[in-house]
């Protein structure tokens, strides 16, 4: 059963823990489940139908709590019973501000349970009790109803480094005389065939690959599945030091963009058209996979690559 809930405005950053302390206490949360519909076509004659795709729906949850006033923040001394009531009421009123502050069907928030996320959109403003058993100068009860339009839990990201630059400068650093006509090596590239990514959500994720020219230009990257064959790549492609590609596969934001550093500041980012014909934007399927790259034989030591995914989640473990 959940406890404690933290609402986090996207835009303005600020949040709100509803749960079992003072000013805000969680009376319940309604996490609802997206509706699934099975697309399915029929030919003449055939029996039942084929399958064609699955569509899962929003989520609309609801959160339900009441505001308590903090009785600690008031100096009773001296103060009659009627005054004593007024600045209760007062504290409600304030908690209210904050709370409908917070509350807007223009901005996003993310709600926070434990280590999970769950992006959302109120779809009203927040509804106050009409009942003076549940709205009075002690309490008010309070209910926020939601949308998310994704509608999955997310922790952390992960990131799974395919090939990136170890350190090798260790301090203190002492060069003596038998190495004056040697080099000191300060790093070098980590070179890796494949490496796994695990997905232990529920459904297959987008992801965001980062490549990276470090030390010198490459020329046509490519990531793929090691397992399922897929794979992305640029054709007629050089990156020189210091350039990077973003490619981003999740749907609906498939695209890849080039980046530089011009007189000290990143550049406005360029899309990329040269993507091989056979490239897919491929997903991390759920499970273990390992995923490789490559980039022509001559450049391999001036790669830097990081595959960056985020699980998600149907249900949580406290719902």
């Amino acid at each position: 059963m959940v406890e404690s809930v933290t609402i986090v405005n996207k835009e303005s950053g600020e949040q709100i823990e509803i749960g079992t302390g003072a000013n805000y206490v969680l009376d319940s949360v309604d996490w609802d489940s997206p509706s699934v519909t099975m697309q399915s076509y029929r030919t003449p004659f055939q029996i039942g139908k084929t399958l064609s795709g699955v569509v899962v729906g929003t989520r609309k949850p609801t959160i339900t709590g009441y505001i308590i006033a903090d009785v600690t923040k008031i100096n009773s001394l001296g103060m009659t019973w009627e005054e004593y009531n007024k600045r209760q009421k007062q504290e409600i009123e304030q908690k209210k501000k904050e709370l409908n502050k917070l509350i807007s069907v223009y901005q996003d928030v993310t709600i926070k349970v434990g280590e999970y996320n769950l992006d959302a959109r109120p779809t009203g403003f927040v509804k106050y009790s009409t009942d003076s058993k549940e709205n009075n100068e002690i309490l008010c009860l309070f209910s926020i109803e939601f949308e998310c339009f994704n509608p999955m839990f997310y922790k952390q990201s992960k990131t799974v480094v395919l090939a990136t630059t170890e350190s090798k400068f260790t301090f203190p650093m002492i060069l003596t005389s038998d190495t004056k006509d040697e080099y000191a090596v300060f790093g070098e590239i980590a070179k890796r065939q494949s490496m796994i990514a695990e997905n232990d959500g529920d459904v297959d994720v987008g992801c965001t690959i980062i490549i990276q020219a470090k030390g010198g230009e490459i020329k046509n990257p490519k990531v793929y599945n090691v397992t399922t064959g897929e794979y992305i790549q640029l054709t007629n492609m050089t990156l020189k030091n210091g350039e990077w590609l973003v490619i981003t596969t999740e749907i609906g934001e498939e695209d890849v963009l080039y980046y530089n550093i011009y007189n000290g500041s990143v550049s406005s980012a360029r899309r990329i058209s040269s993507v091989d014909v056979g490239s897919s934007f491929f997903k991390i399927r759920r499970g273990s996979a390992y995923y490789g790259y490559s980039v022509s034989s001559q450049y391999e030591n001036n790669v830097d690559m990081r595959l960056t995914y985020t699980e998600r989640y149907a249900n949580i473990e406290e719902m």
